[in-house]
Parts: structure tokens; sequence; C-alpha cells
């Protein structure tokens, strides 16, 4: 199962110059909570906005620079390089994987996403990085909860072709 995690506001704002636009620490509260112990799909500048690796993950690091190396990461410089060895992880040591970003990652992920984990955060904010649009028919939710400043979806991908 691949899943995304992502917290956007309703104009689909992820971003404003590779960094969040918002400070919300119960949102980064949950993000934590539902990736520990998984497998951490993200781009360079995802990467470098953190700063470093997070910890009690795998962190897998998609970027188009061949020497970028980092202590603590897995480096590839292919989508199906970087899922390859996600999925080898995945099945060895029965971790989840996760998309965390940024945009460009989304992108060429989210056909491919059997469930999303949804912040949508409350307000309007300045930015310049965009989570591409979802076809919500495609998914029912699993879970909903308002948190302060936030509300908070889980997703599935419906498998019923009927």
């Amino acid at each position: 199962m691949l899943s995304l995690i992502v917290a956007m506001d309703k104009n689909n704002l992820i971003g404003y110059d590779n960094q969040i636009p918002w400070s919300i620490p119960e949102d980064l509260s949950l993000f934590k909570e539902i990736t520990s112990n998984g497998i951490l799909i993200m781009g360079r500048r995802t990467f470098e906005s953190i700063g470093r690796p997070l910890p009690n993950r795998v962190n897998v690091i998609l970027t188009k620079n061949k020497n970028f190396r980092h202590d603590g990461i897995f480096t590839f410089n292919t989508p199906d390089g970087a899922l390859n060895f996600a999925n080898q992880i995945s099945k060895k040591d029965n971790k989840k994987i996760f998309i965390i970003g940024g945009s460009f990652i989304y992108n060429i992920f989210l056909p491919l996403i059997d469930e999303i984990h949804l912040s949508i955060i409350e307000g309007d904010f300045k930015g310049n990085i965009f989570f591409p649009t979802i076809d919500f028919s495609k998914y029912s939710i699993l879970k909903s909860k308002h948190y302060n400043g936030f509300q908070y979806l889980h997703l599935i991908k419906n498998t019923c072709n009927c």
C-alpha cells in the first residue's frame, strides 16, 4: 500500500519558498505519529527544508542531482528506483511507505496512491507551492477529525469498479 501525507489550505497551498506557510504543532505531531517507523519518500528540496533525516523512519530522497549525499538517507535519481527500494524494505520489515512531498514528487506518485492522510489547514496563506488537484470521487473517507486549526481526513482509494 502506497500512502501520501500532506497538509494544505483550501486552495491546495502547501508551501512558500520551500517552507510551510503556517505553524501548527498539533499537525506536525500528527505527521510524526502517522509516519513513525515508516518509509518516507521526498524530494531533495523537501529534505533540505526539514534539514535532517527524520528519526525512526527510513528517509528516501528523490533528486536529479546525482552528487547529492547526506548521512542517514538513501538517494535515488529515478522514481522507480526510489519506489523499488522502498517496496523492498516495506516487504522485508513490514513498514508503510509515505510520499511526503514536495509538489513535484506528489505529482509523480499521486496516480499510484492507495491512501491519503490529508490535513486541511484553516485560514488563508500566502504561498507559491501547490498540491495537485485530488479527484475525491476516487476515495472514501475512513476517518475525519477536527483539530485546532485544521481538519484531518484519512482517505482510501475506492477499489470497486461497480
